[in-house]
């Protein structure tokens, strides 16, 4: 019998069934400081961007960190499907791995096998290990370790091209991936509507994946890209009544950017 007792919860897993409205934010910027932010503010969850964002898994480890101070859910997006990135982060900390491109049923089988340990009859390829950080250093009972991470590690697969699009029944087949998340803005780029995420061609394709994610129940994951609260309120709703309850609200280059660029305006706008 196990002893094992999980020092954390994945608020991104939806392990009892009940439909609960989650957000997190992107964070791009090489800081912990920025990740602690985010946990002061309340986010369920933190989306760090390996993929776009200027920083190694070095100081990622340190924003795995950040995050568990609040008890918010770190999420890795990796830059690629490289088996051993996808380990490495889940040993460091990263309770999940977002995973860009995902376009076939293979794709997605392998990113899945990167983040499972072999047991039983599942298809895991993950590298057993059990001085990392993820187990405690070695202090926990690495069989009720293991059976935790396979149960609660999330991985998120990306469709952000039009052949995921396309494939999305044979992706969805795929046991072990907990989330879809769309992918509008590199989508949109594909489909010859660069910037365009609410294009309503772009819309009805992740519509079409919305709809498919929903009937064999899996979770779905909408960033919104509004500037204005109303605007993120309106995109909000539009997925919301889809079914879908998990939000990306924005990235901290934009929400930095755009407050540092209202406050300059408003400074400079003064009548004397």
């Amino acid at each position: 019998m196990s002893d094992y007792k999980p020092p954390r919860v994945n608020r991104v897993k939806n392990t009892d069934g009940r439909a609960l409205l989650v957000a997190g934010v992107t964070v791009q910027v090489s800081s912990p400081e920025v990740v602690e932010m985010c946990g002061a503010a309340g986010y369920d969850f933190v989306w760090i961007d390996a993929e776009h964002g200027s920083f190694e898994l070095e100081t990622a480890v340190q924003m795995f960190r950040a995050a568990d101070v609040f008890g918010m859910t770190p999420l890795f997006r990796v830059p690629s499907h490289d088996p051993s990135l996808i380990m490495r982060a889940l040993d460091a900390g990263a309770m999940g791995v977002i995973v860009p491109n995902v376009s076939t049923r293979q794709q997605a089988q392998a990113v899945v096998s990167a983040a499972r340990y072999k047991w039983g009859g599942n298809a895991g390829t993950r590298g057993a290990c059990p001085g990392t950080r993820a187990t405690n250093y070695q202090t926990s009972d690495w069989s009720g370790f293991a059976n935790w991470s396979n149960a609660n590690v999330t991985v998120w697969a990306l469709i952000e091209t039009i052949a995921g699009v396309n494939n999305i029944d044979e992706i969805l087949e795929v046991e072990g991936i907990d989330a879809i998340a769309l992918g509008p803005f590199d989508l949109a780029h594909e489909m010859g509507f660069p910037g365009q995420v609410q294009h309503p061609e772009v819309t009805a394709a992740l519509g079409r994946v919305v709809e498919k994610a929903q009937q064999k129940g899996v979770d779905v994951v909408a960033s919104l890209f509004s500037e204005s609260a109303s605007g993120m309120a309106a995109e909000r709703a539009h997925w919301f009544a889809q079914g879908v309850r998990i939000f990306s609200v924005g990235s901290d280059r934009g929400l930095v950017a755009r407050a540092f660029r209202e406050r300059a305006a408003a400074a400079r706008d003064v009548s004397l």
